[in-house]
């Protein structure tokens, strides 16, 4: 496979505090990658290396055969970037259209090639009626989707996108999901993600990264890292309703594997098959003589991020 972002060794920190503890990736053609953390994890400061925004400590950092140190200004052309706070480098008392022609234009894109390409991306987003507004006249998502859509106006091999979807519509944010995992594969690009919704992650990347006080500490695809807590669904019972004993009963059981929680009022079993699961889970609650609520899910990418990182230090979307 052919790498169109290799990361080797990187590091940075902010005074005397380390954020970024020699962090190696490659992100390869046709691959959507989502880098995966808990807030101060380092993944915003590595994503903005990357983008040429930052300067590391140490490492090296190479772009389609182009050193990030030596050949910046070439850089600068081979990838589109979304940040948290890209929208304030828009220019609020110009249209959507005259932004994204302004845009393309810096990078050297015709008036003809980027209303063409502006055109193009105003239809997969759904976005033609809104077109001539001025940008500051624009809700948060609309501005979002205009980012994003500056980030893909001039074709880049190399696509990084930090939160993408954060504060968007459901509907325009699965819009821009579908249109990005069809681009990254049939038009050879390479895409390095960020999101704290861990169903879009689980949606759009073959690749996850987890990252977790400046290492990153497995690179795995969504599949592999669920399938490496050892269960494939969750019991769930109420804790109020379930005495030690009762819960120490329905462990005994061969089914479950394991006990956890994944939220403060609820215990949840895991087991890797669900009907022999909750056949013991019933089991003991007709013995104890107990009706209570009762639900189970199948594993998710938010449970292998817990199983991996060890706690949960965010609250993710579903």
């Amino acid at each position: 496979m052919n790498a169109y972002l290799s990361v080797r060794n990187v590091r940075k920190a902010y005074g005397k505090t380390p954020v970024l503890k020699d962090v190696s990736l490659d992100v390869y053609e046709g691959e959507i990658l989502a880098l995966l953390g808990p807030n101060g994890s380092g993944k915003t400061t590595f994503v903005k290396i990357l983008a040429t925004l930052l300067t590391k400590d140490a490492g090296r950092v190479n772009i389609l055969g182009y050193d990030i140190d030596k050949d910046v200004q070439s850089i600068r052309h081979l990838f589109g970037y979304v940040g948290q706070d890209t929208e304030r480098s828009a220019y609020a008392r110009l249209t959507v259209r005259e932004n994204l022609q302004f845009f393309g234009a810096l990078h050297g894109l015709s008036k003809a090639d980027a209303d063409a390409q502006i055109d193009k991306l105003l239809f997969y987003f759904d976005f033609e009626s809104n077109v001539n507004q001025l940008f500051h006249h624009l809700s948060g998502g609309q501005k979002q989707t205009v980012v994003i859509m500056r980030a893909l106006l001039y074709d880049p091999p190399l696509i990084y996108l930090d939160e993408p979807t954060k504060g968007l519509d459901p509907f325009v944010a699965q819009r821009i999901r579908s249109y990005l995992k069809t681009y990254v594969r049939k038009e050879h690009k390479a895409l390095l993600l960020t999101s704290h919704i861990l169903s879009e992650v689980d949606e759009l990347a073959q690749r996850v990264a987890l990252i977790n006080d400046g290492v990153i500490s497995i690179v795995a695809t969504p599949l592999n890292l669920k399938q490496d807590v050892g269960v494939s669904y969750f019991i769930e019972l109420p804790k109020e309703s379930i005495s030690d004993q009762i819960k120490d009963d329905i462990m005994a059981h061969d089914a479950i594997i394991l006990c956890t929680e994944r939220e403060s009022d609820w215990w949840s079993f895991g087991v890797t098959n669900v009907l022999d699961g909750t056949e013991a889970v019933i089991h003991t609650l007709r013995k104890h003589h107990l009706q209570t609520q009762f639900r189970n899910h199948a594993i998710s990418l938010e449970d292998a991020f817990v199983h991996h990182i060890g706690m949960l230090k965010d609250k993710f979307d579903h």
